[in-house]
């Protein structure tokens, strides 16, 4: 896929029934072991996105890789880089202090313990146990994220926002053409005319 400055993965809430699938398929295209059926998985499922529900509105939340990201300004070692358009984490200069998470204003920065991460109980039995940074990367490297070909009711796309707001100007101006004012009355017209 071939990323530019302002893609993002945008959620329609009145599609989206709550099924979780995106995060599924979020979290089995991120393992390096692939996925044959939920049962075979020993760890816990870390999506990078992250559904949402409030009353009857649910829609999955997801990092929209910000051009001046907050996240990247707040990071204290420089873990958080911007490559081909794309905010990644570099894990391994990332030590877990939050100040991304705590700068997101979508929420879509998760930050878990590799004992939480891992199906490894082995790093667990330490005091302190490093931590680690989730979130969106766009499936870098696949020609569309997992989470929009995976969603049944078509609730996720990849959208370009510039695209996006280039397409509603065009619409506005479109509805603004087939707007037809009211018939001036004979008087007024003639009126108009005699000017």
């Amino acid at each position: 896929m071939s990323v530019q400055q302002s893609l993002f993965v945008l959620a329609d809430p009145g599609k989206c029934s709550g099924c979780r699938a995106c995060e599924v398929a979020c979290f089995a295209g991120h393992r390096a072991e692939k996925t044959k059926t939920v049962g075979t998985i020993t760890s816990p499922v870390i999506p990078r996105l992250y559904l949402a529900k409030n009353g009857g509105i649910c829609m999955p939340v997801q990092c929209h890789h910000c051009e001046d990201a907050p996240c990247k300004k707040s990071c204290l070692t420089g873990a958080i880089e911007r490559k081909d358009g794309v905010v990644v984490i570099n894990e391994r200069k990332c030590i877990g202090c939050r100040n991304c998470a705590i700068s997101c204003p979508f929420g879509a920065i998760e930050v878990f313990s590799l004992c939480e991460a891992s199906a490894f109980e082995t790093n667990c039995s330490r005091k302190v146990t490093p931590k680690i940074v989730f979130k969106c990367d766009l499936c870098t490297g696949e020609t569309e994220p997992a989470c929009v070909k995976t969603c049944p009711n078509e609730a996720l796309r990849l959208v370009d926002a510039q695209s996006e707001i280039v397409d509603k100007r065009i619409n506005a101006i479109n509805a603004f053409g087939a707007y037809n004012p009211p018939a001036q009355s004979a008087a007024a017209a003639s009126a108009g005319g005699a000017k």
